[in-house]
């Protein structure tokens, strides 16, 4: 999100309803909401709008002072650079539960930290509740707002207070021209590791631990003139192993974040080559109609000469049906290869949203059609009349024929093969659709 814009970071202890107070604050339903402690782990960033202020609310992960376990750390320590980046803090507290002595510890993190501060007594359900709220007067963190997150109570007079405390500033136009790439794959494929290496920035938490991340998490970077929006999102598991309904709502934001994309970066792990759930993912990138990069992760692990051509050939030969994408290896943990990502973005990007020319299609149909005419089919033969790309993003080619139940699957494939050898399109997937030519009307 724009970081031009005022910022608010929601923070506490894990499981107080940050995630479902970001979602009534943003409108929309984007960070995981789930009865499990520690569902949230990056930072994700939303914008709002309130009383003719725009601002950016950052859900984060539960802070866990003083913790042992290393991912539980790093997730406190997203939340600590959260406030640091914020105009103002949401500290987020369970007023069923009460006071809980890592609230106190959570408090003490944040007076340190010296940012302006709103406690927010969350679970509030009704007037008679209101009296829970007055014990957290006890952390010294002013007076405590109480509000109901899932039911909406109180939001609108805490949205008034959040809009008080926050700076106006001139916002400066959006940049149309950005390319959104989003970045997918298995679990523990290194995908946060390349997203950090990509925008320079301990922004997604990486571990070693399988599905660390889980909501998508997405930022600007502006190279050389060029603006980037890079989507980290959660490891894809196929459904049939999709158990926990957490795991499911993961598995949707990795649609989405495909969705949300001009151009997806399909992370293979090197180490393991590739596997059905990376097909299931090429699949899902063309069927979606979104430019392709397949990148060959963990390159620092692959020695030799001749395991490298064997992953290289793995890899192409498993995803034959994406033969379009360009293959790249890099290596995100130590950096290499991954400044040539940068060109290769560029040139799919463009390939996707470039347009031919009907009269350069129409003499490539025509040479086409001199040297290999179209089968018959039934004693009957096919008669293409002309060509002429109907949109962008992904090219999409329309042919107008006699018959179009004539046209065969390799037939098409053919067409295809010619397009893309005389007008390239990597990266892009091409859409071919084969119509009636239109009637003449007597006139």
């Amino acid at each position: 999100m724009e970081r031009r814009l005022p910022l608010v970071a929601v923070v506490g202890r894990p499981n107080v309803g940050k995630s479902t107070l970001v979602n009534r604050i943003a409108g929309r339903g984007e960070a995981i909401v789930e009865r499990v402690p520690g569902v949230t782990r990056d930072r994700l960033y939303l914008t709002a709008s309130w009383n003719g202020l725009d601002f950016v609310v950052v859900d984060t992960g539960g802070m866990e002072p003083g913790a042992d376990d290393g991912l539980t750390r790093a997730v406190g320590e997203q939340a600590l650079q959260a406030v640091r980046e914020s105009n103002l803090v949401l500290f987020v507290v369970d007023a069923k539960e009460g006071v809980t002595p890592l609230d106190q510890e959570v408090a003490e993190v944040l007076r340190r930290e010296g940012k302006p501060v709103l406690l927010v007594a969350n679970k509030v359900d009704n007037r008679k509740e209101e009296a829970r709220a007055l014990e957290f007067y006890s952390l010294g963190m002013g007076e405590p707002y109480p509000v109901s997150a899932m039911h909406g109570r109180n939001v609108g007079d805490l949205l008034d207070l959040i809009t008080e405390r926050l700076p106006r500033v001139d916002v400066e136009e959006e940049v149309a021209d950005e390319t959104v790439v989003a970045i997918v794959g298995k679990p523990n494929a290194g995908k946060s590791t390349l997203f950090n290496r990509l925008i320079e920035e301990e922004r997604a938490i990486v571990s070693e631990v399988p599905g660390t991340t889980r909501d998508a998490v997405d930022t600007v970077v502006e190279r050389q003139g060029k603006r980037y929006r890079f989507i980290d999102t959660a490891g894809w598991r196929r459904k049939s192993r999709v158990k926990e309904k957490l795991e499911f709502f993961s598995l949707v934001r990795v649609w989405r974040a495909i969705d949300r994309a001009q151009v997806v970066l399909l992370v293979i792990d090197a180490t393991q080559g590739v596997t059905d759930q990376d097909q299931h993912i090429a699949a899902r990138i063309q069927e979606d109609g979104r430019a392709c990069v397949v990148v060959l992760n963990k390159w620092d692990l692959i020695k030799g000469t001749g395991k490298a051509h064997e992953v290289v050939k793995d890899a192409e030969e498993k995803l034959h049906f994406v033969s379009y994408a360009p293959v790249i290896s890099v290596s995100g943990l130590t950096g290499k290869g991954v400044e040539h990502l940068f060109p290769i973005i560029d040139s799919v990007r463009q390939s996707w949203g470039s347009r031919v020319k009907t009269s350069a299609l129409n003499s490539m149909l025509r040479e086409v059609l001199e040297k290999t005419p179209p089968p018959s089919k039934k004693g009957k033969r096919l008669n293409i009349y002309y060509v002429t790309q109907a949109r962008t993003s992904p090219p999409h080619f329309v042919f107008f024929v006699n018959d179009p139940d004539l046209v065969n699957q390799a037939y098409a494939r053919f067409l295809e093969k010619k397009i893309r050898e005389l007008f390239g399109f990597m990266g892009a997937p091409i859409r071919l659709t084969f119509r009636p030519r239109p009637r003449k009307t007597k006139s």
